[in-house]
């Protein structure tokens, strides 16, 4: 998943036309008075809801209720519980060995971009462990890809109904240290844009096996209720103009799962002229 913040939807800032708004909540009222056995009214308006989101036709849109809505922003602020987190480590663990920095990225919540910043930091190598990463904040990916990266282009953003927007470095990283990215096709969204990226600006040598392929980014709108519904709100493209929908990264070295973190230690060598 690639998300954006939150934003207000039009009937919590007092839109919508008159009349139309009670259309919904007298439906409601009928049915739940009318139908045989209980059902209640927030039942059924969350099974609405649901077949709004249905009806557009978008795999990636979703009905949050208010409390799953509430927990989901925890979890991007990084204050919530992680998609398949390392052991008692979070979203973020570094690990370094005699000249090699392990960085494995579980998922990009709020401030990961500058713990691997940190990770950096005094690194002679580093491999950057994304498998089974699934996403998160675009923003947090490309201040991870900015890590490795003096200036230039990370990420093109193509919002519906706006002009592509080039998302460049966001300050100077390392650019000389050399750089393993392992992947796999759990390697989606937002950590796509960071191997991609990598990869495309000659920043990383990719290893392990083809990612997810997600090139879309979605932003959760706002109900007055707490709720929220989550649309895709654009497209994005690797620097070399890669749109990743449907195809995913291709690694530069192929890898099964088991013996990919010693052929990206072989690759590191060659790299580093040990």
């Amino acid at each position: 998943m690639s998300v954006e913040p939150a934003r207000p939807g039009p009937a919590a800032a007092g839109g919508g036309v008159p009349g139309d708004d009670r259309v919904l909540d007298d439906a409601v009222d009928a049915i739940a008075d009318a139908a045989e056995g209980h059902v209640s009214r927030t039942r059924l308006r969350e099974a609405a809801l649901r077949a709004m989101v249905r009806e557009l036709g978008d795999p990636w849109a979703r009905y949050y209720p208010p409390q799953e809505f509430a927990d989901f922003t925890a979890w991007l602020a990084g204050e919530g519980k992680v998609v398949d987190p390392e052991p008692e480590t979070g979203d973020v663990s570094v690990l370094r060995q005699s000249d090699l920095t392990v960085i494995r990225v579980a998922v990009f919540t709020r401030g990961v971009g500058q713990r691997v910043r940190e990770g950096v930091t005094g690194s002679h190598a580093v491999m950057l462990d994304l498998r089974g990463n699934p996403g998160g904040l675009l923003t947090e990916a490309v201040d991870t890809a900015s890590a490795f990266l003096a200036e230039g282009p990370v990420v093109t953003y193509d919002g519906n109904g706006t002009d592509p927007e080039v998302i460049t470095v966001t300050s100077p990283g390392d650019a000389r240290i050399p750089v393993v990215v392992l992947v796999d096709q759990g390697t989606a969204s937002a950590a796509e844009v960071v191997a991609g990226s990598l990869r495309d600006r000659d920043r990383a040598v990719l290893v392990g096996s083809p990612t997810f392929g997600k090139g879309t980014v979605q932003e959760p709108v706002r109900l007055p209720d707490g709720s929220a519904v989550e649309l895709t709100v654009g497209r994005y493209e690797t620097p070399d103009g890669h749109n990743l929908e449907g195809t995913g990264v291709e690694p530069d070295v192929a890898a099964e799962e088991s013996d990919a973190e010693e052929r990206a230690r072989t690759v590191l060598a060659g790299l580093s002229g040990a």
